[in-house]
């Protein structure tokens, strides 16, 4: 057997050398790619000017993306202008077709545009926007940005006579929500601006095929009368311009590219809610001037007003911005705007001269378009309905504010004619209605009301708003507790109210006799301190003479009547003159014409049987206590003649008479209650009080003008009404020293004459009078308690009356005590410094008056306790 070898065979294979000159050429291949993606495509952008462009810095942006950087920056040929010559990146390369677009973006401020605020940041920039046809690599750069419309919108072309404010980017407005912008505008064939605006995808479906687009740009104003209206869609508006616009909501939506005409305004574009306005008169409403105004806010205006053939019926229409036109329905009131003067300021004062505006006041309801224009507005839901009654409304009308505190809390809605008074319906709003507790009252406050008389002038004023209307003023009640009351008496003035008592009550009809009928009429108002309260109804001549009147007091005061009353007649004027001084008194301007009852009521007088009208009211009120006062001496003396107690008069001299004999004179007098309680009793002093002028004093000057009077002091013993009339002021020191001087003369001396000691006045002489059988002249001094101890039993008592002189051979020796012991005497003493002291001198101890002096008497100078 034969073994077979093996067969060996090669098997054929690349060798791994051949890998690497293949990774090479891949490498290559890829490298080439690379630089040729990388490299990017060279441009040519020819510019005006090279101005804000540097080479290697300068890049291009395609919306916000980065696709390419200049390169180099060349003159052209012709030296006109710039090449650019820029790189752009491969994958943009597809938008570089015949018509780009490309310009510089600069940073740019102006009061229409903002724009490329970026390039402050990464510096100038160029913008592309890409084309169509043909790939190219030369263009022209333009100068401005070009009119660019992108998005998914709706476009549409509006129409207009001119630019205006508008500019590419001005915003478009719905109801002044933003919902669009203004992309391009350019001027047609027949010379008008063509805009063309883009709304946003998801308010496309706002733009109908009727809807009406007007400018909003900047803000109008509108100056008359009335004052300055100023408005504006937004502040963006008035800065680039904008437009607003606005559709009804049946209509089919507008087509892509649909041309509307744009308007100027508003009024313009004749687009709102029409609603329609029927009033008796035409109120000074004014077309296309008169606008209507919610919470100071103009929401529409009045286009046309028709008479419609009847002289009482006006129909008014009106444009409502349609933003605001749910406000018009079944609860919307049209009210009249008035004018308000006051001292914070004038509103509405077109309302006073130019055309009158409408106030729109609404709440939620059924949607309608037929109103009735009011001169008042509707009480607010929740308020208070009240009534008043009054003879007198002057300065009110419909409308007139309520006012408390200065805050106006209700108006005043009607005033109507009833039996010749006045009733008056009005409201508080409902959360003032708490302040009408029990007790409250109202008042008509007047523009301006003046009380003058002498204690002054009085002005209370309800400021510049009163001269048009006045305002009615609300004093709540002194009770905290809510009054259920609804019917109030409108008083004329503050103090009518503050008298009044707030319940409406019957009048109240009063009798009264009197024998003078003066300058009375029927109608002649009753007053109670001087506020009106009643009037004269009618009187009648009585057989005896006598007048009988019957008073109607309105039954809001009849509670001041009382038993204490007391009437007297306020007609004309009441003068009275004296020394003291010109009084003037009137109870009323109308008192002056008519003539007048006045009442009071006093407490300290009884009840009259009949009730009288006085002739005045001191003969009302008189209460007086007569008293008679005794005198030798009747000079200074005269009827009226006062009496005083420390000034203040307390009575006066009704009549002089002398007795049977002729000795005495009776003074018949009265005090005045109530001081004869004090005046009347045992101890009361009177005396006469007259001018006294000496060189120590002067005393009562003023009896020189306006007479003597009586002064007076209170007594406490029991009532008496006799006393006797001194000529001296009485001398109320109980505790004085009283003696007696002998004297053969009296010289000067008199009573009232000072006592001296050391030349210090220590009493004076109140009495003098001749011993019976005529040998001496006896006085009596009167020594203050103060100084009594300094009289002992050995005092000695010189008359120290006019100038002691003594001549010798060593000159002359002159002694004065006093200027006035020279004119009216005097009486000097002196103590012996003996000791011990002699005692104290006793009352009616009696003295002897030396003629002359003795030098030594000068020198004495004890020391006296007391």
């Amino acid at each position: 057997m034969n073994a077979s070898k093996p067969e060996l065979k090669k098997e054929k294979v690349i060798s791994p050398i051949w890998l690497l000159p293949i990774l090479a050429v891949l490498l290559g291949a890829w490298l080439l790619f690379k630089a040729w993606s990388e490299a990017g495509v060279k441009i040519n952008i020819e510019f005006d000017s090279a101005k804000g462009i540097t080479a290697g810095q300068t890049q291009l942006f395609y919306q916000g993306l980065d696709i390419g950087v200049v390169k180099t920056v060349e003159l052209t040929p012709k030296l006109d202008g710039v090449i650019v010559v820029a790189e752009v990146k491969r994958e943009a390369e597809q938008l570089l077709k015949e018509d780009s677009q490309f310009w510089l973006v600069t940073p740019k401020a102006s009061i229409t545009e903002i724009s490329g605020l970026d390039a402050l940041v990464s510096g100038n920039y160029i913008e592309l926007n890409p084309g169509k046809g043909k790939s190219a690599d030369r263009f022209v750069a333009l100068n401005e940005p070009p009119n660019i419309i992108r998005g998914n919108g709706l476009n549409v072309r509006l129409t207009s006579s001119d630019l205006g404010s508008l500019n590419i980017g001005s915003p478009v407005y719905f109801k002044k929500i933003t919902v669009g912008e203004v992309q391009r505008y350019q001027l047609n064939d027949q010379h008008q601006v063509e805009f063309d605006i883009q709304i946003k995808p998801q308010f496309a479906h706002l733009v109908k095929i009727d809807t009406r687009f007007w400018n909003v740009s900047g803000f109008e104003a509108d100056i008359s009368l009335d004052g300055m209206q100023i408005s504006s869609e937004s502040l963006a508006s008035v800065i680039s311009g904008g437009v607003s616009f606005d559709s009804p909501l049946q209509s089919a939506k507008a087509d892509k590219g649909q041309n509307f005409t744009l308007y100027n305004n508003l009024k313009d574009s004749q687009r709102g809610k029409a609603i329609q306005i029927t009033m008796q008169q035409q109120h000074g409403l004014v077309a296309d001037r008169s606008r209507l105004i919610y919470r100071g806010a103009v929401i529409g205006f009045v286009n046309d007003i028709q008479n419609t053939g009847s002289h009482d019926h006006f129909l008014a229409k009106a444009l409502v911005e349609p933003k605001y036109e749910d406000l018009f329905n079944d609860t919307t009131q049209l009210v009249l705007i008035r004018p308000e003067i006051g001292l914070n300021g004038v509103k509405n004062l077109g309302a006073l001269i130019g055309a009158k505006q409408i106030e729109v006041i609404a709440e939620q309801g059924e949607l309608q378009t037929e109103f009735t224009l009011t001169t008042s507005p509707k009480p607010p839901l929740g308020s208070k309905a009240i009534s008043f009654t009054s003879d007198n409304v002057k300065g009110l009308s419909t409308n007139s504010p309520i006012v408390y505190s200065g805050l106006t809390i209700g108006r005043l809605t009607e005033i109507n004619l009833v039996d010749r008074s006045f009733e008056l319906t009005a409201f508080i709003n409902p959360e003032y209605s708490k302040l009408l507790t029990q007790g409250s009252r109202f008042y008509n406050q007047s523009p301006l009301a003046l009380e003058a008389d002498l204690n002054g002038i009085s002005v209370e004023s309800s400021g510049l708003s009163g001269f048009i209307s006045s305002p009615i003023i609300l004093m709540p009640g002194h009770s905290n507790k809510q009054s259920s009351q609804t019917q109030y008496a409108l008083h004329q003035n503050k103090q009518a109210a503050l008298l009044s008592k707030s319940k409406v009550e019957k009048p109240l009809t009063l009798r009264l006799n009197t024998q003078y009928l003066g300058s009375l009429a029927e109608g002649a108002p009753v007053l109670f301190r001087r506020v009106p309260v009643g009037e004269v109804e009618h009187y009648t001549l009585l057989k005896d003479g006598s007048i009988d009147l019957r008073l109607n007091i309105h039954g809001n005061y009849r509670h001041l009547v009382t038993d204490n009353s007391r009437f007297w007649h306020a007609s004309g004027l009441e003068i009275k003159a004296s020394f003291e001084g010109l009084s003037v008194n009137s109870e009323s301007l109308k008192s002056l014409v008519m003539g007048g009852i006045s009442f009071d009521h006093f407490e300290d007088l009884a009840k009259e049987s009949v009730r009288t009208i006085h002739k005045s009211k001191e003969d009302a009120t008189k209460r007086h206590l007569a008293i008679q006062l005794s005198t030798s001496d009747s000079h200074g003396l005269y009827k009226n003649m006062p009496i005083k107690y420390k000034g203040q008069q307390i009575g006066k001299v009704t009549g002089l008479s002398f007795n049977d004999d002729l000795s005495t004179l009776q003074a018949d007098a009265e005090l005045d209650f109530p001081y004869y309680r004090n005046f009347a009793r045992g101890g009361s002093l009177y005396w006469q009080e007259t001018a006294s002028i000496s060189l120590s004093e002067v005393k009562n000057l003023d009896t020189l003008v306006k007479g003597d009077f009586i002064n007076a002091l209170p007594g406490k013993g029991k009532p008496a009404q006799q006393f006797s009339l001194q000529k001296q002021p009485p001398n109320t020191d109980t505790k004085a020293l009283h003696i007696w001087l002998s004297s053969s003369h009296f010289g000067s001396l008199k009573v009232g004459s000072p006592v001296l000691y050391k030349q210090y006045p220590v009493g004076y002489v109140d009495d003098a009078q001749l011993a019976m059988d005529g040998s001496k002249i006896m006085a009596r001094l009167n020594i203050n308690s103060a100084y009594r101890h300094l009289v002992r039993e050995n005092s000695v008592f010189w008359n120290a009356s006019g100038v002691d002189v003594k001549l010798g051979l060593g000159g002359a020796n002159i002694r004065l005590d006093s200027m006035e012991t020279l004119l009216t005497g005097g009486i000097a003493f002196a103590t012996p410094d003996e000791e011990p002291l002699a005692k104290p001198a006793k009352d009616q101890d009696k003295f002897d008056l030396q003629a002359i002096y003795d030098e030594k008497w000068l020198q004495w100078s004890p020391s006296i306790e007391p």
